[in-house]
């Protein structure tokens, strides 16, 4: 009686779970399609926005690689196993929350419409691979979000890049003993010149170190979540990238102006993709080598911490 008992017991949960099953990948499916529609003109924008802006290109491949990876982590060590958990419910309604807001507060409207796009994506994240997928994916979430705010963030800080690479390089070459004019053309677009050598060159919007920018804080995001750094240690490899960025996009501007007039003129094109693309190489191995720096400081403290516990 007692074997009989428990299969009776049994029956009911196996039909329930076969039930649920269906009606959960149903509803995952159709609140996956609802926010496809609801963010549909956030991913055009963005899209079209990576491509018509020159330095926005690499950080979208790095974020649609980072996307990738995740992905392909996440399906490669978790079974899909489709649950409307409290979690996924959690992330969906708070995402949202922060959809109105962009709609009430129009200065925060691209800050607000990103956020609640990654919380949207965990969501579904959440629906089908539970709370480790969601922390498997967490790479990919803030650089999609830094990428977004970068993105809606480069028709502002164009110019003020610009002035920051002309007057730094400028400085620069001048401490090498270089003599070097910088000077504003209030044209239409206004221009900054750097005079050196003899020849003029024009720090352009191309040359404002948005791209290196860019690649360098989607880099620090992505690494500082890979590595799972502590918080404060993720804002510590953020704020270096910065510096890092610059630092090295105004020695790109530098190295050009000094290597360029000791070539023939038909060469130029061929010095400056060079020498930026390996100064720009260099920037983000500073970067990936901080983050090295950072995740090893975190385990010796971890294991110091383990030693002394015991």
């Amino acid at each position: 009686m007692s074997i009989m008992a428990q299969h009776a017991t049994e029956e009911p949960k196996t039909n329930r779970a076969t039930v649920s099953r269906p009606l959960a990948i149903g509803m995952v499916l159709m609140v996956g399609v609802l926010l496809g529609l609801v963010y549909a003109p956030l991913l055009v924008w963005l899209g079209a926005t990576s491509f018509k802006v020159e330095q926005l290109q690499t950080g979208g491949v790095l974020v649609l690689f980072a996307i990738v990876i995740c992905m392909r982590d996440t399906i490669s060590s978790l079974r899909i196993e489709p649950n409307l958990n409290t979690q996924g419910l959690a992330l969906f309604f708070l995402g949202m929350a922060f959809l109105s807001f962009a709609g009430k507060y129009q200065h925060w409207v691209l800050p607000m419409y990103l956020l609640s796009f990654c919380l949207s994506f965990a969501a579904i994240i959440s629906f089908l691979f539970g709370k480790l997928g969601v922390r498997q994916f967490l790479p990919a979430l803030g650089g999609f979000l830094v990428f977004g705010i970068l993105a809606g963030s480069f028709p502002a800080l164009d110019w003020p890049l610009r002035e920051v690479a002309a007057k730094h390089s400028g400085a620069f070459l001048s401490w090498l003993g270089v003599q070097v004019q910088v000077a504003y053309v209030p044209a239409r677009p206004p221009e900054l010149l750097l005079a050196t050598h003899g020849q003029i060159f024009v720090v352009a919007t191309e040359c404002n170190g948005f791209g290196l920018l860019t690649s360098s804080l989607l880099l620090a995001t992505i690494l500082g979540f890979q590595y799972r750094l502590a918080a404060i240690r993720k804002l510590g490899l953020f704020a270096f990238a910065i510096p890092a960025a610059i630092i090295f996009n105004f020695l790109r501007i530098a190295a050009i102006c000094m290597i360029a007039p000791r070539f023939p003129k038909t060469s130029y094109d061929f010095i400056h993709e060079t020498v930026g693309t390996i100064l720009y190489l260099a920037g983000l191995a500073i970067v990936w080598y901080a983050a090295g720096e950072f995740v090893d400081k975190a385990k010796a403290e971890s294991g110091k911490r383990q030693v002394l516990r015991s």
